[in-house]
């Protein structure tokens, strides 16, 4: 918790995300997959959803560097 916000950061240390995708995934249907092969990811809507339900919330979705090496996630929500 942090003053009138809950705060949720998930880490990973897998491949991450070039920065200047990190907005474009927020798109609904869009995957950094080119070849749009289903057995190779999901739909493309996972994270427009989140943000979307965040942003509905009062809330905001964030993605930036990992200090594992991989994305980090924020998703940030009023109490």
């Amino acid at each position: 918790r942090r003053g009138t916000l809950v705060e949720i950061t998930v880490d990973d240390d897998g491949p991450g995300m070039p920065e200047e995708e990190r907005e474009a995934v927020f798109k609904p249907f869009y995957r950094l997959d080119p070849s749009r092969n289903p057995g190779t990811g999901g739909t493309g809507l996972g994270l427009s959803i989140a943000r979307d339900l965040a942003r509905g919330s009062g809330g905001e979705v964030t993605l930036e560097d990992s200090p594992l090496g991989g994305l980090r996630a924020t998703i940030k929500l009023p109490v």
